[in-house]
């Protein structure tokens, strides 16, 4: 079954589980990603989305290229995708009813990787525009979507020059802001190209999961803190930011947003079965925040 219809399927069905009889991989030991956390002063100054370069080699650039021209052969429990066990069995069913009927309407994919959620705004009739920093990634998206959807190269902290004031009915941005450290330019931009009745729509890492997870290397919970992120089976390096709740809210706030939902969300028990240490942590303490706003 196609992604997008994977993804429509599974939240029409969200409340039912259903016995998988498919066909199981072995799966393997690893956990889905390594976080090592990284405290850097010169990580800290970068904010950009992908388009720094760096000679040390921790390179977003390379790291997002490299996740994308493997985007076929990584293993659901590794993949940073919307086929991932993580997205499908939990981030997309927490998103989902936050998303408003977006048929003849304008959406922009902020960080559309490869084109999966692209896709699905799309055949429910959306005139869909994505952007990411990822070469790789655009040309995959462009060839699942064909000519569907308008695709853009560029960075989320830079004005997003193809886009109007005022020409977006919904912004969507699915697990992308982790990887900035200073939101405020984001949101900025993202109230400049929404209508005045607009949405914006996003999820990101739990702050919580990360700060438990790392409290021991953090300086500070109320600091924004950047660390790399090593990708499963690949050598892929991501520059990713921890940052506080308060941070997530007063960024939106500061740059003219009022927050209409805020979700601390749980799993689907189907994710029990793919990654069952990840799930019982997300039973008791969140995993994922996924929030809609509006412009004020």
């Amino acid at each position: 079954m196609p992604v997008v219809a994977a993804l429509e399927c599974e939240h029409e069905h969200e409340h039912e589980h259903e016995r998988d009889v498919s066909p199981r991989r072995e799966q393997p030991e690893l956990q889905p990603y390594t976080e090592t956390i990284w405290v850097d002063p010169s990580l800290r100054r970068r904010s950009s989305l992908g388009m720094t370069d760096d000679a040390d080699g921790r390179i977003t650039e390379a790291g997002y290229e490299q996740l994308a021209a493997n985007a076929d052969g990584l293993e659901q429990w590794e993949s940073p995708w919307a086929d991932s066990h993580y997205q499908r069995h939990y981030v997309w069913p927490a998103v989902r009813p936050l998303l408003p009927d977006v048929d003849g309407r304008t959406v922009l994919d902020a960080g559309c990787g490869v084109g999966h959620y692209a896709a699905w705004f799309a055949e429910r009739g959306a005139s869909v525009v994505g952007v990411d920093a990822s070469t790789e990634a655009l040309e995959a998206a462009r060839e699942r979507c064909g000519d569907e959807v308008t695709f853009h190269r560029g960075d989320l902290t830079e004005r997003l020059e193809f886009a109007a004031d005022g020409s977006v009915d919904l912004v969507f941005s699915n697990l992308v802001l982790d990887h900035v450290e200073e939101w405020r330019p984001v949101f900025s931009e993202f109230e400049r190209v929404l209508r005045p009745d607009g949405i914006l729509v996003f999820s990101t890492v739990h702050p919580l999961r990360r700060y438990l997870n790392h409290r021991a290397d953090l300086e500070s919970y109320y600091e924004t803190e950047g660390y790399v992120v090593e990708w499963g089976s690949t050598d892929a390096r991501i520059e990713s930011y921890y940052r506080p709740v308060g941070e997530v809210v007063n960024a939106l706030a500061e740059s003219g947003f009022a927050v209409s939902e805020f979700r601390e969300a749980r799993p689907q028990e189907e994710y029990e079965a793919h990654q069952p240490d990840r799930y019982e942590q997300a039973m008791t303490r969140p995993d994922t925040l996924c929030v809609r706003a509006r412009p004020v």
